[in-house]
């Protein structure tokens, strides 16, 4: 436990940092990493090779992704392209109802496509669609990442309830039906919070990341399909993968985040003018390339502190013995799950690392399977925090402070979190 103290009060330690010091987030989680893996007993050396993994693992496939995601929005905003697919969304779903239909959507997108990847995606729309009707960007936000998030720690084929499954000796065909039944409580849940703390998330963010389009300009003819194409092919072409398998070239290209999101840029070209192109085009580049560099080096530095939690024994050391709760029953998995990624700030690691922990009580009947698996996805939705990656990339593309994400978005994950394992445990005592 003296490690998990030591955690507790590097975590503490980068909060008061940020939020009250107003120290920026890089140096903070880069001390506050060293300091973690000096106190736990590794080396100089050994803690900055964790940290130079973790910020080189996690930017290796996100890096490229949030430039060409912000080109995207930059050109979509620019264009008018974003107020096309804006009006859309507001003429289908009516104004009132926006938070509910982002949550919508980003739990369908959130199946086939990384949560990082999918907001990226969408962030232009949000913006847009706070303009011009009049919800705040935190709203229509956390709605948005909410739905990702409960898709991603719920529903196959996402990484991490696969491994669940594959775990737990599992078919996946017993896993879906409940986990979609526990994913859509957990978002309701979440939804009424939002619902019922809207005045509160009125807020204005402290810096502007906004995409916002200037109006100039009525996209006419075959131009109104390609926003919706620009934004909607690189999602189908990420979710191929999950459908379609085998060693096929064309698809492994199509299939890569970094190509289907270039691939987007491409279809959104012919919105520009053909008048100056280049000249344009590599305008776009610079300002999309300034807004995304501090993005990109924060989500990051995020990871480098993640990884450090990865690498120490405070994870392996929390439950060395599973014989003893057993006897606590379904709530056992889900608290568990819930410490992992509260404390790991990956809802990855936390759904393998549980699954492996609770795998003998399901194996030799103490559990029952198809229960755990749901409880196991509903509790690593945990509290993301400041040891997520994704908590900082929100965090700046959005230019809210760290004080406000920890009271609305931090919060609001414990809440679908707590939503999902209440109705689990109904549903399993009912059963029993």
């Amino acid at each position: 436990m003296t490690s998990l103290l030591i955690l507790f009060l590097c975590i503490i330690l980068l909060v008061v940092a940020v939020t009250v010091l107003k120290v920026h987030p890089i140096p903070a989680l880069l001390i506050s990493g060293l300091i973690l893996g000096l106190a736990s007993g590794g080396s100089v050396t050994v803690v900055t090779e964790s940290l130079l993994n973790g910020f080189g693992n996690t930017l290796k496939w996100i890096g490229l992704i949030i430039l060409f995601g912000t080109l995207l929005g930059e050109i979509l905003a620019e264009t008018g392209g974003a107020d096309v697919i804006a009006d859309s969304i507001i003429n289908l779903f009516g104004v009132k109802y926006l938070p509910l239909s982002m949550a919508v959507i980003g739990f369908l997108i959130g199946i086939p496509v990384f949560m990082d990847v999918a907001y990226l995606t969408l962030l232009p729309t949000i913006m847009v669609l706070s303009r011009k009707s009049g919800h705040s960007v935190l709203v229509l936000g956390l709605s948005l990442a909410m739905s990702l998030t409960v898709a991603h720690a719920l529903i196959p084929p996402t990484p991490g309830p696969l491994a669940v499954a594959a775990i737990l000796e599992m078919n996946l065909g017993d896993i879906i039906p409940f986990n979609v039944l526990v994913a859509i409580g957990a978002v309701a849940g979440g939804m009424a919070w939002i619902y019922f703390n809207k005045k509160g998330l009125n807020d204005k963010p402290e810096s502007d990341y906004s995409m916002e389009s200037t109006d100039k300009k009525q996209l006419k003819g075959y131009k109104r399909v390609l926003p919706f194409a620009a934004l909607l092919v690189p999602l189908v072409l990420m979710s191929m993968g999950t459908v379609f398998t085998g060693d096929n070239p064309i698809l492994e290209f199509v299939k890569n985040p970094v190509w289907a999101l270039l691939i987007g840029v491409v279809i959104a070209l012919p919105l520009m003018d053909t008048d100056n192109f280049s000249v344009t085009l590599n305008k776009y580049f610079q300002t999309s390339g300034a807004k995304s560099a501090i993005v990109i080096l924060i989500t990051g530095t995020g990871g480098a502190f993640g990884q450090v939690i990865k690498d120490t024994e405070i994870v392996n050391s929390l439950f060395a013995d599973v014989g003893n709760i057993a006897a606590m029953g379904i709530v056992v998995p889900y608290l568990i799950s819930f410490l992992f990624t509260t404390v790991t700030g990956s809802i990855t690691v936390s759904l393998i690392t549980t699954a492996s922990i609770i795998a003998p009580l399901v194996s030799n009947g103490a559990l029952d399977p198809t229960f755990t698996a749901a409880a196991i996805g509903a509790g690593s939705l945990g509290v993301i925090h400041v040891n997520s990656s994704f908590f900082w990339l929100f965090k700046e593309v959005h230019g809210y402070s760290v004080t406000k994400l920890l009271k609305s978005f931090s919060f609001l994950t414990a809440v679908v979190s707590l939503s999902g394992g209440l109705l689990i445990l109904a549903v399993y005592l009912l059963k029993g």
